[in-house]
């Protein structure tokens, strides 16, 4: 459960967060989802594949953290175990909220947001929220920066999959993974970038995909794949026994 509040610096001036306890938000999660942004760096570490949005149909983008559905390998220890952290996860405990429209506005303000029944918020440890004077500190507004990104992220991931969609580059793969000395996992409902009609792509259409920035994210998306025997060592490794 969470408790969402707009996070106010007179209310809130206490307020600390510890940074991998707030983390445990996530620990039972095996996916979230990922904008093309930031897919290139993430690539070092997790798979990245499409799946589709519950509610729409409409494909997203994600990044895996196992091939257990169960199970998120990159929680152990009480810790997140990555160098690489994608934003849906660092940004925790803050989210974006939507408040009230003003007089005269299109559309309503977005707000900063906080999750008081996140573990990681208190007031005795970690880093504060405000200064003295009531002002962001620069742990905050790094935080702010990266809810702005993920704003930001939405829309560009949005027309990310239409494009792909509309030049029938998405295909749907069934991944199997085998851990060492164990049964063969099957993982369903993913999806990819269609190498073959990728590389079939009429050079004007690839020069309009490159300037967009599509073309390096596809290939980041097709090179990723090769982080899924990572995770069956990984979860071979936390099995008892493992190494």
């Amino acid at each position: 459960m969470t408790n969402l509040v707009n996070l106010d610096r007179t209310v809130h001036h206490k307020l600390r967060v510890n940074e991998e306890v707030a983390f445990s938000a996530c620990k039972n999660i095996t996916m979230c989802t990922v904008s093309p942004t930031e897919i290139p760096r993430l690539i070092l570490e997790y798979p990245i594949v499409f799946t589709k949005h519950g509610e729409t149909g409409e494909f997203i983008s994600v990044a895996l953290f196992g091939i257990d559905p169960q199970r998120n390998l990159f929680w152990r220890d009480g810790r997140w175990r990555s160098f690489v952290v994608p934003l849906n996860i660092g940004r925790q405990p803050f989210f974006i909220g939507v408040g009230n429209k003003a007089e005269g506005e299109q559309a309503p303000s977005l707000v900063t947001c906080i999750d008081l029944d996140n573990p990681g918020v208190t007031e005795n440890e970690g880093q504060p929220l405000f200064d003295a004077d009531g002002k962001e500190t620069p742990y905050l507004q790094h935080k702010m920066a990266m809810l702005a990104e993920l704003i930001d992220g939405e829309q560009r991931s949005r027309q990310f999959a239409e494009k792909l969609v509309s030049l029938e580059l998405i295909r749907a793969i069934q991944l199997e993974v085998k851990t060492p000395g164990g049964a063969a996992q099957k993982i369903g409902g993913l999806y990819s970038v269609d190498e073959a009609k990728l590389r079939s792509l009429s050079a004007d259409v690839l020069a309009d995909l490159n300037a967009k920035g599509y073309l390096h994210v596809m290939h980041a998306m097709l090179l990723s794949l090769g982080q899924l025997p990572l995770l069956a060592h990984r979860l071979s490794a936390q099995q008892p026994g493992g190494s």
